[in-house]
């Protein structure tokens, strides 16, 4: 358990983001076999709580002892802080730069408060060094024009939260007459309209509309999507263990047997077989982290994976591919990059959901969209410890239509949710935690499984609306 323990440590490493150092409540969960035995018992000692109501925005971590919140639960926005707010913020923080966006706060200091708070008067908050502060960014085509008339003035939901399905829908089809769109992303404060790129339109400066539905909206119109735009490569460097980490050397995965000792849960160590005979990969696997465990109606179960970490042959190990072969992928789900394994019954009797390492037990799959704007998740994978995410934006995007194909309907665009990470990550510690649940704080439910992150502070997931209408729960 050693492994588990270095990989836990990572967070701690870098001062801008480690919440567990001179923490008066420790945030982690002690989890030895043993322990993790006892946790599926009743009499199961409670965990420490590190939310107050982490559902939506207005959520308070347990290192924010602020004596105000800035959320304005009645006009449902964050405030700025009033005069002797401030002067409680600078004495706690010190007196670097702080910008606060319509969502979050960012305080510049090279001496980061021990432990730290991820929010502010329950507002999310960003520590970083001394002339690293960032903005949000916005999309540069020169399009909207706040002049013209909203092709959808009837349409409106509640301010900093996700439209529905059916709002998207109308939104979609107000701009259909006037744009070509390939994706649209509805930020907490705006809409980002992504317009396809390379399909020869051509569009005038100021001659689409500026507010649709009531809301301002932007326009994106380049080749990549707008979501890679928004990572923030000053705070990579914050983040990056490999700026902080020299006592590890490589940076550790849990390669721990669990199945030896105990039994398997969400987060735990997957391997790929060797690649197909005579190809480039005959030598080669790959490794992810094991998802959860579901049954659908009629009493099937098994255990999802990251597809793209699985392509070939199909055979799925633990920890390593010298080790146990504990199942076969027998279907996937390629626009969730989801891929579902048969577990030999063996395997399938010992892999338990009630354990998830540091992060909050799966309890449920909720489709996107019943997950709130400023709700709080975790994830704890085999290359990471403990991530923290927040959910800000939800992407609908235009699915690939084969040649020939009609016009897909709006209604069938996939769905995806970006969230903001809190945690120490990069490219590698990110790859192993691909596949691992997306549990949320408030009930337990998984939401989606990590999959693209941005290489900055951002991770994209596809929602599973699709998954649960198949039937599938949690096992």
């Amino acid at each position: 358990m050693a492994v588990r323990a270095q990989v836990q440590h990572i967070q701690e490493s870098s001062p801008w983001i480690d919440i567990y150092t001179n923490s008066a409540t420790s945030p982690l969960r002690e989890r030895s076999i043993t322990q993790q035995l006892s946790l599926v018992t009743p009499h199961a000692h409670p965990e420490p709580k590190r939310w107050q109501e982490p559902g939506g925005w207005g959520s308070r971590h347990m290192n924010d002892n602020a004596p105000f919140t800035l959320w304005d639960r009645m006009n449902r926005q964050y405030r700025a802080p009033t005069r002797d707010e401030f002067e409680w913020i600078h004495k706690k923080f010190g007196n670097g730069k702080f910008l606060q966006s319509g969502w979050y706060i960012c305080i510049e200091t090279d001496n980061p408060p021990k432990p730290v708070p991820l929010t502010l008067g329950c507002m999310p908050v960003m520590f970083v060094r001394t002339g690293e502060t960032f903005f949000e960014p916005f999309p540069e085509a020169p399009y909207p024009n706040p002049r013209l008339p909203d092709p959808c003035p009837d349409l409106n939901w509640p301010p900093m939260e996700f439209p529905s399905d059916a709002d998207n829908v109308a939104f979609l089809k107000a701009l259909e007459p006037l744009a070509n769109v390939r994706a649209v992303m509805y930020l907490p404060s705006w809409t980002v309209v992504e317009l396809e790129y390379g399909d020869g339109r051509v569009y005038e400066p100021q001659s689409l509309p500026g507010v649709i539905g009531g809301r301002t909206v932007l326009y994106h119109h380049l080749q990549s999507p707008f979501y890679e735009t928004t990572k923030n490569f000053t705070q990579t460097r914050e983040l990056d263990p490999s700026e902080h980490v020299t006592s590890f050397g490589p940076l550790p995965q849990d390669h721990y047997n669990y199945l030896q000792e105990s039994f398997l849960s969400p987060g735990c160590r997957v391997e790929s077989g060797y690649g197909l005979p005579g190809s480039r990969y005959e030598s080669a696997t790959s490794a992810s982290s094991a998802g959860v465990k579901l049954r659908n109606l009629k009493g099937e179960e098994v255990l999802t994976i990251a597809n793209h970490a699985f392509l070939f042959p199909g055979e799925v190990y633990h920890p390593y591919v010298h080790h146990e072969n504990i199942g076969d992928v027998i279907d996937t789900r390629p626009e969730l990059d989801i891929a579902l394994v048969k577990m030999t019954p063996a395997v399938s009797a010992n892999f338990r959901n009630t354990c998830y390492f540091q992060a909050e037990p799966p309890q449920a799959l909720l489709e996107g969209t019943y997950l709130k704007q400023g709700s709080w998740a975790e994830v704890d994978g085999m290359s990471s410890g403990l991530l923290s995410l927040c959910a800000f934006a939800r992407r609908y995007e235009k699915p690939m239509r084969p040649p020939g194909h009609p016009e897909i309907p709006f209604q069938q665009w996939q769905s995806y949710t970006l969230r903001a990470i809190w945690g120490v990550v990069n490219g590698p510690i990110t790859d192993g935690v691909c596949g691992a649940p997306i549990v949320n704080c408030d009930d337990g439910a998984v939401t989606g499984f990590f999959h693209l992150y941005d290489g900055g502070r951002n991770c994209l997931s596809a929602n599973i609306d699709d998954l649960v209408a198949e039937g599938w729960q949690i096992a």
